[in-house]
C-alpha cells in the first residue's frame, strides 16, 4: 500500500473517533520507517524505552507497573498522536498484561498508533512468526482499535 494511502486510512480512523490504530504488517515490510516519517508524531520505542524504565522495579511488580510507566513516558510528549514501535515486551508473558486493556488505557492519554508486527486472519490477529519464540494468536474480539494493514 502506497505511503499516502496508509496516511489516509489512519486519519481516516482517527476522525471516526477511534483513539488507537494497528498498523499491520509482517516483518521487514517497512513499518516503522513509514512511521518514523509521518508529521507531528512522538515516537516510543516500547521495547527499548520501557526497558530502560522496568530495570530498578523489582521482577515481580514489573507487569503491575508497566502500563504506568508507559503512560507517564507518553503523557509527556509534545504530540498528541504517539506511534508505538517494538511492542513485543508488551505481549511477554512474564509482564501478564492484555494488550487490549493497555492500549486501551494508553489511549486515554494521546492517540496511538501501534506498528504490529505480524497479520489478520479474520476475527483472529498473529503477531510474529509461527515457530519463532513470542508468537502469538488472539482474537479481536475486544480489540479497541482501527487495523491498517501494511502489505509488501
Amino acid at each position: 500500500m502506497h505511503s499516502k494511502t496508509l496516511q489516509d486510512s489512519i486519519t481516516h480512523s482517527f476522525a471516526a473517533d477511534r483513539r488507537v490504530v494497528l498498523l499491520v504488517g509482517p516483518p521487514g515490510c517497512g513499518k516503522s520507517r513509514f512511521l518514523r516519517e509521518l508529521p507531528d508524531v512522538s515516537i516510543v520505542n516500547v521495547g527499548k524505552d520501557l526497558p530502560r524504565e522496568l530495570i530498578p522495579i523489582p521482577e515481580a511488580e514489573r507487569g503491575e507497573k508497566a502500563v504506568a510507566v508507559l503512560t507517564e513516558l507518553i503523557a509527556n510528549l509534545a504530540h498528541p498522536v504517539v506511534v508505538l514501535d517494538n511492542i513485543g515486551l508488551l505481549l511477554n508473558p512474564r509482564l501478564n498484561l492484555d494488550i487490549w486493556a493497555v492500549l486501551d488505557q494508553l489511549s486515554a492519554v494521546k492517540r496511538l498508533i501501534v506498528a504490529w508486527t505480524g497479520k489478520v486472519d479474520g476475527d483472529r490477529i498473529q503477531w510474529g512468526e509461527p515457530g519463532v519464540p513470542g508468537h502469538l494468536v488472539m482474537s479481536l474480539e475486544n480489540c479497541p482499535a482501527s487495523i491498517v494493514e501494511m502489505k509488501v
